[in-house]
């Protein structure tokens, strides 16, 4: 980067800020835009803080901070690394001397606005990729428009997935075998939506006799056509278009089977398979823009109900009202039974619930028995799917009853029918039906992280995995993940060391290597400390006839005895990183996209909001809404 090594040198050898100063005409500090008296007292704190590791000669990690530039993706890549390293505190590292919060809040500040060259009072809404439909949008929104149930896991291919989730649109691409199938689905989903039990067709054909006349018949065409399409595009149809399908509707076989030529081509259409919005300078990144209120109609009901906008959404949007009227739409559309989608696809993805019920697991292994007939009764699919909608409830009562993200982890009840309760040894609940259940005393779950779903699904099939389970918080729930493994690293049950140790023993041989060290300093101990929930969710008191050991340490510094005590750090000391790290999957889910640096300043939006409202998860959902990357598009293309 041009000069940025030349005058940190400067400061180095001469400690002489006013010279420093004089020379700050490229590089990183240029055009930093009011912040000018921070660099007086950021470059002292990297030096104080960064450098043994990270500059003067160090590269620990591969990152030397005078070195770095602002302009390439992999410099802001790092920048924004460190950014969050220091925004969770993992660095500097616990033991060594800790800038107070006032001096890390400076240097995040000036990463910010400095190195990255962000503005947080015009926040960048980063670029959108055009989104085809997924699986599950796809079937909704079929749903929705004519009633009809299609079966998409049995017509398409399954859609991959980025960051976590299967709304990105950098990976729904369109393959030739999608588009055979779209065109197969199109005519199959109208032709079923046109059996005269099928409410579409009762809305669309007449009571009694279409008009006899040539003239009135095509008026009355062509305002059935553009009704649906109206819904299909999600935004008015354009007269061009509408000439073209009411054309197709006017060729031979009469007035029903016009209807259906012209509903098959609009389900076919790429305008109907893709989120396509539209935007002056489109491939102008210096061009910011808010959406039309079409386009946020359609981010708004894909985002809570997977699915189209209604005629509420459209109504407003076309009055040019629904940005003035978001929050009160954000409140109906999540009483809507219909948020049950966002709540299942988001969580589904998010803490893997979606996955429990299909994970494998040897239960017969796991519980010791003989007969699969045995572990069945214990372990079976009714339950699997008990764990699945146990954590989506959590979610849903502390979602729409106000309540504080943290509640997620802190929560003393949950919401459990016959089946589930008992495998947790609950008394008390009787039927198929859930309901909210205060845990009695001695019975030792509290939040998601006592739940049988994430239980399971952070196991391996025979066994626990404190690693998996590590990663998972670390990842999901704090922000912080830890880096993949390096290659050619052993297993956990590997060479003829292992024996009969103890699950910790284990891992503290594994964490002997000097590779495998750093990493698990941050995973394991967070695994070892639920140890006494076994592979299937079970409780259990003691392992290979030991007492286990739950104690632990975080990366941060923080100690704990026992899982209830590390799922308090969670809930209070550590809860900023929670609130992040949700923030950050929130929006990612709503968007599409995975986050930037230049994200920086809309995450922290999102915290504060978060903040101001006691951490409510419903306060974090509206201010996913309103940010920046929701209400608005730039052009595509590199931004610097």
């Amino acid at each position: 980067m041009k000069g940025f090594p030349i005058y940190m040198r400067v400061y180095l050898s001469r400690q002489n800020c006013a010279g420093l100063l004089a020379v700050l005409v490229g590089g990183v500090f240029a055009n930093a835009g009011g912040i000018k008296e921070r660099e007086r007292e950021a470059l002292p704190l990297l030096r104080e803080f960064c450098f043994d590791c990270h500059g003067e000669g160090s590269k620990k990690g591969g990152i030397a901070l005078d070195k770095l530039g602002k302009d390439k993706p992999a410099d802001r890549k790092s920048w924004h690394s460190v950014w969050s390293n220091l925004d969770s505190q993992l660095m500097p590292p616990s033991d060594k001397p800790q800038p107070t919060p006032q001096q890390r809040a400076l240097l995040q500040d000036w990463i910010e606005r400095g190195a990255l060259g962000l503005d947080p009072a015009n926040p960048d809404p980063g670029r959108v990729t055009v989104r085809r439909l997924n699986r599950e949008e796809y079937r909704n929104t079929v749903r929705d428009l004519t009633g009809v149930e299609f079966s998409v896991q049995e017509h398409f291919p399954p859609d991959d997935t980025g960051y976590g989730f299967d709304t990105i649109g950098d990976v729904l691409n369109l393959s030739p075998i999608h588009m055979e199938k779209y065109i197969e689905a199109a005519q199959s989903i109208v032709d079923r939506a046109f059996t005269p039990e099928n409410a579409l067709r009762r809305a669309i054909f007449p009571e009694g006799p279409l008009p006899g006349d040539a003239a009135a018949l095509e008026v009355y065409m062509r305002g059935t056509i553009r009704f649906f399409a109206d819904r299909a595009l999600r935004r008015p149809v354009d007269e061009p278009t509408l000439d073209r399908l009411c054309a197709m509707g006017a060729a031979e076989g009469g007035f029903p089977e016009g209807v259906k030529r012209a509903m098959v081509a609009l389900l076919a259409s790429p305008r109907f398979i893709f989120r396509a919005e539209i935007q002056p300078e489109p491939n102008n990144p210096g061009r910011v823009v808010l959406l039309d209120e079409y386009a946020l109609a359609s981010r708004l009901s894909y985002f809570l109900w997977s699915s189209t906008p209604d005629p509420e959404l459209l109504l407003l949007a076309g009055r040019g009202q629904l940005r003035a009227q978001l929050r009160p739409q954000v409140e109906r559309m999540l009483q809507d039974g219909r948020s049950s989608r966002f709540v299942r696809n988001f969580v589904g993805q998010w803490l893997q619930s979606r996955d429990v019920e299909t994970v494998p697991i040897q239960a017969r292994v796991v519980l010791g028995l003989q007969k699969q007939d045995d572990s069945d009764k214990v372990f079976s699919a009714k339950l699997r799917s008990a764990m699945r909608e146990e954590t989506e409830r959590l979610f849903q009562h502390v979602l729409r009853n106000k309540l504080p993200a943290e509640e997620l982890f802190t929560a003393s009840y949950g919401f459990l029918n016959e089946t589930l309760a008992a495998f947790y040894g609950i008394r008390g609940v009787k039927g198929a039906e859930f309901q909210r259940m205060d845990f009695p005393e001695g019975v030792h779950r509290r939040g998601v992280l006592g739940q049988g779903t994430f239980l399971v699904v952070t196991s391996n099939p025979t066994r626990t995995s404190p690693v998996k389970r590590g990663q998972f918080v670390l990842e999901n729930l704090l922000g912080a993940p830890a880096p993949p493994p390096p290659p050619n690293i052993p297993p956990l049950e590997g060479g003829g060391k292992a024996g009969k140790k103890s699950m910790r023993q284990l891992m503290e041989l594994h964490r002997a290597d000097a590779l495998c060290a750093s990493c698990h300093a941050r995973m394991d101990p967070i695994g070892l400390a639920l140890e006494e929930f076994n592979a299937i969710g079970q409780y259990r008191h003691a392992g290979e006839g030991e007492p286990i050991d739950t104690a632990g340490q975080l990366v941060t510094g923080e100690k704990f005895n026992n899982v209830e005590e590390l799922i308090q750090l969670l809930g209070t000391t550590r809860k900023h990183d929670f609130y992040r790290c949700l923030s950050e999957k929130l929006l990612t889910y709503a968007i599409g996209r995975g986050l930037e640096a230049s994200d920086i300043s809309n995450v922290r939006g999102l915290v504060a909001s978060m903040e101001a409202q006691g951490g409510s998860l419903s306060a974090l959902l509206q201010a996913v809404v309103e940010s920046a990357p929701f209400q608005k598009r730039r052009g595509t293309g590199e931004t610097r």
